[in-house]
């Protein structure tokens, strides 16, 4: 229950900002910059925003000696406008409640200044004129003489009906569709596996690297302990924008060591550099970290009384300090892995790797909040999974959080 609660949580949140329309109407986004009225109520019907739509409801069609309207949408019901948004005819829902209904009503204003012709097929008539109402909000319908215009319907669905059947469709791990028709699934599993073979092979050589040149400065001490302290101040005070784009000038173009290609098997060649880049970029502030980690630990009295019998330096290190360092390393580790499946968006942009993190900025883009939704919940379980990974190996490394685990569970 508490992993559900916290996984509808991080749902929740983000299908409520993608509907407060904080970063733009997703709908629009998804349907492109040139959208019409039907690609709009398309994207709104893969979104779970429509719960049907019909894109043929009413057909009309101006006579040629009319001038060119535009039937639009008001708060009571609908205005049939001039170009300069002149009002030539008002609609209200008291006089026309259905379909049936709009298009006699229409046919009754038509005069002198205009003359309309409206059809509507008699499946659709009995339909409320809401849902043409609700399509015509989006784009109001531009009619110009001569030429039949094609009206839709749909009925929107309430907040209460879109978020539990999205939530559900992701327990089943039935992410549908993205904004290209593709399914979100497959490519969840492309994307995310570049990413892996990106980020894992680079986290653990980080952290490896970062534990050793911490093991150095503690047991050297003295200048070598001050020279890794000052490179990694120098290190981290330059961006890493900058690093990124200078070593990938010097190492990729000037001195051409690595391959300068689109992505192609073999991938590795081309993983290469952007694994060295993340390497020397993390390296450096998880140095500084472990550093005053194994300073505290070197100074307790545990590690001076193993000194003071003779134990050999390698076995105070393998034996001792290492099984003391497991414990909040694992609790390091569990906040760190989550962020690794959606690897490293700076470096997939600039190098040009189709990852996860290049698919989540271009969703963002899109407004393709299918995807979205996907990914946050992919990144909720990890997340979730890693944190409880963290808390297991912390607690196998140190039996006083097993026994304080235990006394919590009695009590």
């Amino acid at each position: 229950m508490f992993t559900l609660s916290l996984v509808v949580g991080a749902d929740l949140i983000l299908f409520l900002v993608l509907d407060s329309g904080v970063i733009g109407d997703p709908d629009r986004l998804s349907a492109g910059l040139h959208a019409n009225q039907q690609s709009v109520s398309y994207a709104r019907l893969r979104s779970g925003r429509y719960q049907s739509y019909y894109p043929e409801v009413l057909r009309l069609r101006l006579s040629r000696s009319s001038p060119t309207l535009q039937l639009a949408a008001v708060e009571d019901g609908f205005e049939i406008q001039r170009v300069d948004e002149e009002t030539v005819a008002t609609i209200p829902f008291d006089v026309a409640e259905t379909l049936q209904e709009f298009t006699s009503t229409l046919t009754l204003i038509s005069g002198e200044y205009f003359q309309v012709e409206s059809f509507c097929p008699e499946e659709h008539r009995a339909r409320s004129v809401q849902g043409l109402h609700q399509v015509l909000q989006d784009y109001p319908q531009r009619l110009n003489p001569g030429r039949t215009a094609t009206l839709g319907w749909a009925q929107e669905a309430t907040l209460w009906q879109r978020f539990p059947t999205g939530f559900l469709n992701l327990l089943r791990l039935d992410f549908g569709a993205d904004v290209d028709g593709r399914d979100i699934g497959q490519r969840l599993r492309e994307r995310g596996s570049r990413s892996l073979a990106l980020s894992i092979p680079a986290f653990l050589l980080a952290m490896l690297a970062a534990l050793g040149l911490a093991q150095l400065a503690v047991v050297v001490r003295g200048r070598a302990d001050r020279s890794l302290q000052i490179t990694a101040a120098l290190v981290m005070a330059v961006t890493s924008l900058a690093w990124i784009l200078f070593l990938r000038r010097l190492f990729l173009i000037d001195l051409a060591w690595f391959p300068l290609r689109p992505w192609s098997a073999p991938v590795w060649p081309l993983l290469a550099l952007p694994i060295l880049l993340w390497v020397w970029l993390a390296a450096w502030p998880d140095f500084l970290l472990y550093r005053t980690i194994l300073r505290e630990r070197l100074d307790q009295g545990w590690f001076l009384a193993a000194r003071s019998r003779g134990v050999r330096p390698w076995r105070l290190w393998w034996r001792h300090t290492l099984p003391n360092l497991a414990a909040p390393l694992a609790s390091l580790l569990a906040v760190t892995l989550p962020y690794l499946v959606m690897g490293s968006l700076l470096l997939e942009r600039i190098f040009d790797i189709p990852g996860l993190g290049d698919s989540l900025l271009r969703a963002i883009e899109t407004g393709d909040t299918a995807f979205l939704r996907a990914a946050t919940f992919l990144f909720a379980l990890a997340f979730l999974g890693t944190s409880w990974l963290g808390d297991a190996l912390a607690a196998w490394a140190d039996p006083r959080l097993r026994r304080h685990t235990s006394q919590e569970v009695h009590a």
